[in-house]
């Protein structure tokens, strides 16, 4: 696929913003006017008006997942955004609802139109175009994946809810049997935003309603002989229905689950197989998928999450992907050249077996390997003020022999007295005040919050507060340390461990020194420039006298202080916590 015929194929994808942005602001404009056109009060006389409703319980399924899934799978999305619209016209009688769903189901319709179309097109077009017989290895066995124990979870969550949902009900079932219908006075509301009750006898019940209600207001009620502390609004009855939500959401989302692996099996078939293949090229992008171009490179057609057969290639490819990331750029100079270098192996011309369509799993056969797909082939994202593109490595990046090699360490010619607790940068000098303030100011938050009554404040402070001791502290006590055997490492909670002798190498790099230990990097920072040759120099000397050919040691770690002053703040928040619930100032 190449010129025009790529350019006409790209321009059949149905762009992304279009359910990906407008539709869930479509839906919020739907809910919203849902909300507010529903005036309707609660009524004793027609308990049902806001009391258990089945339909509602499993139409807000479909009114969700047309939300929820449209950034996953856009196609069930809508189908589900029409059946809450045949639902909602059927049985609400808001009549701004009646609107807004219908708007959404509308565009829903239009969407699923607009794909299917979109990807007949594309069938229609790539099926045109010459292809090569190519015969397909078998695919290694599957086995049993993640997503299958995702779906078997949530099978048990949604049994777990209707025994629930049982069990609740013939509760409730009960104490209606026993109740007597009384007459109850409207206080007011308490501080937990409950309706507090006086019955005709003079005691005071609090009850969580949905209605509004006067001061003063005659509110007709059950109460259970049997049972004081039971009590029911004639107008509310108790609504447990929401628990078929729980249960047919997640019994909705196990399925696709199971279907979504049923078509990665099929996608992999366990025999040889031969396939029309169209030539195409790709390249690793940084979202560990594979950009798949036109023949020629210049249409960017969309991406392919597959991985290889050799598991341990597949491993080392898995690894390359993270030059990519922007969050390495500290990496190891020499890491980050063999990722390049691996990457670079998987950039050229190849050739795609099966469908090019959104939506389906094609196989690519690059050279003499085989790239078997992970999730379907998506086309690229597209907004209207820019279209996704490839984030790869450069075209010209430079090959290895060209790539300037750190300069090799020379051994110290005298090593400090050991221990050596390595020189680094000034630390700021608000970062043990700033811990110390923190420590201080963070429980008297937590009590204030609490004694107010203000319990989510509370919860957060606390929660902010273990962030912020953790983060100062980490700062303001990160240490390196240099024993004859051993290198000790004080990052954030823990203190590692690294013998000098699993240490095969030591590099100096822009801001840190970088220590090569079997297949791990270990990048230690925060070393004044000043002395980044002296640390590396002494570095490289005690690694030189460590390898006496003993063992290597595995890195390990132990609990740092940061840890401990963590744990003491959470406890001592903790126990104003419980303190303040219980026994109140």
């Amino acid at each position: 696929m190449t010129g025009d015929t790529a350019a006409r194929w790209a321009s059949t994808v149905v762009p992304s913003w279009t359910y990906r942005w407008f539709l869930p602001v479509v839906w919020l404009g739907a809910i919203t006017a849902s909300f507010i056109g529903d005036t309707g009060r609660c009524s004793a006389d027609d308990p049902s008006v806001c009391g258990p409703d089945l339909t509602f319980s499993f139409g807000v399924i479909a009114c969700f997942a047309s939300l929820v899934l449209l950034w996953w799978q856009p196609i069930v999305a809508a189908l589900a955004g029409v059946l809450f619209m045949v639902v909602d016209l059927r049985y609400d009688d808001v009549g701004s609802a009646r609107v807004g769903w219908t708007i959404y189901g509308v565009l829903c319709a239009a969407l699923l139109v607009w794909i299917f179309s979109s990807r007949r097109s594309q069938r229609l077009l790539s099926g045109r175009l010459p292809r090569q017989q190519v015969q397909v290895p078998p695919a290694a066995a599957i086995g049993l994946t993640g997503r299958l124990l995702v779906a078997f979870g949530l099978v048990l969550v949604g049994a777990v809810a209707l025994g629930l949902l049982h069990w609740m009900d013939q509760r409730e079932e009960t104490h209606v049997r026993r109740a007597v219908e009384q007459i109850a006075i409207a206080k007011g509301m308490n501080d937990d935003g409950e309706l507090v009750l006086q019955l005709p006898d003079g005691t005071s019940h609090a009850a969580s309603v949905l209605d509004d209600y006067e001061i003063g207001a005659q509110v007709p009620v059950l109460v259970d002989p049997a049972d004081a502390h039971w009590l029911r609004l004639r107008a509310e009855p108790a609504d447990n229905t929401y628990w078929y939500t729980v249960a047919g959401g997640a019994g909705t989302l196990a399925f696709l689950l199971v279907l979504r692996d049923l078509q990665l099996r099929r996608g992999r078939p366990r025999r040889s197989w031969s396939g029309q293949a169209l030539p195409v090229r790709i390249e690793p992008d940084a979202s560990s998928a594979f950009a798949v171009r036109s023949a020629d490179g210049a249409v960017l057609l969309g991406f392919l999450d597959a991985e290889l057969d050799d598991d341990e290639s597949d491993l080392r490819l898995l690894d390359a992907f993270t030059a990519l990331d922007e969050d390495e750029a500290g990496a190891p100079a020499k890491l980050k050249r063999e990722w390049a270098e691996t990457l670079k192996q998987y950039r050229g011309d190849a050739r795609l077996v099966g469908d090019l369509v959104e939506g389906s799993w094609p196989t690519i056969v690059f050279g003499d390997q085989v790239l078997r797909p992970v999730s379907p082939f998506r086309a690229p994202r597209r907004v209207p003020w820019r279209t996704e593109q490839v984030q790869g490595l450069p075209m010209d990046f430079p090959p290895d022999e060209d790539t300037p090699t750190a300069a090799p360490v020379e051994p110290a010619r005298a090593v400090p007295t050991l221990p050596w607790e390595v020189p680094l940068q000034a630390r700021s000098w608000w970062s043990l005040p700033a811990l110390i303030a923190v420590l201080l100011v963070g429980p008297l938050a937590v009590g204030a919050f609490a004694n107010w009554g203000e319990w989510y404040a509370a919860f957060m402070a606390t929660l902010v507060g273990a962030q912020s001791v953790h983060s100062l502290g980490s700062r303001a006590m990160f240490r390196v340390t240099a024993t004859a055997t051993d290198l000790w490492i004080r990052t954030g909670w823990t203190d590692r461990r690294l013998s000098w002798r699993t240490v095969e190498s030591v590099e100096v790099e822009d801001e840190a020194v970088s220590l090569e230990a079997g297949d791990d990097w270990h990048v230690v920072g925060g070393i004044a420039d000043k002395d980044l040759a002296q640390v590396a120099a002494v570095f490289e000397t005690l690694r030189l006298r460590s390898h006496t050919g003993l063992p290597e040691e595995p890195v390990t770690s132990r609990p740092s202080p940061v840890l401990l002053i963590n744990a003491v703040y959470v406890a001592v928040c903790g126990l104003i916590l419980a303190l303040t619930r219980w026994n109140p100032f």
